[in-house]
């Protein structure tokens, strides 16, 4: 998916909410408007199962880089006394596992973000309908 598309159609409906704060909304436009605010709800749906999709795979491989890392440094350390806590620290220490931890927090920032904007836009999309529900609307 395109992310300058949702971004797109985020920035439609911030603007249609900014311009239903400040001025008076025209009531007939109000369901165009809820329409717009399902379409960035579908949109934005896609995007947050990608980045989840994303997330899931570098959890998979922090696990498979930890196991990886630790028969590496048990085996390249086979003469020396090493004891479990400390190829444990070797492990969580590896630049790979911290690249790929780091990246995988990132995705799980994004997923909250995009979950809380994904709520937004409901409420915007049944404020929108409400007004277009109502014929007269007073500042």
């Amino acid at each position: 998916m395109d992310y300058s598309d949702v971004q797109s159609v985020l920035d439609m409906c911030f603007e249609e909410i900014s311009q239903a704060h400040r001025d008076k909304y025209d009531c007939d436009k109000a369901d165009r408007t809820a329409a717009l605010f399902l379409l960035a709800q579908m949109k934005l749906s896609s995007l947050i199962e990608e980045v989840d999709i994303k997330s899931k795979f570098y959890k998979n491989e922090i696990t498979r880089l930890e196991g990886e890392k630790y028969f590496e440094y048990k085996m390249s350390n086979s003469g020396q006394k090493i004891t479990e806590a400390m190829l444990s620290n070797y492990v969580a220490k590896d630049s790979d596992i911290v690249t790929t931890k780091t990246l995988c927090a990132e995705q799980e920032a994004a997923i909250k973000k995009w979950n809380f904007i994904l709520g937004t836009l409901k409420d915007g999309h049944i404020f929108f309908r409400n007004l277009s529900k109502n014929k007269t609307w007073s500042e």
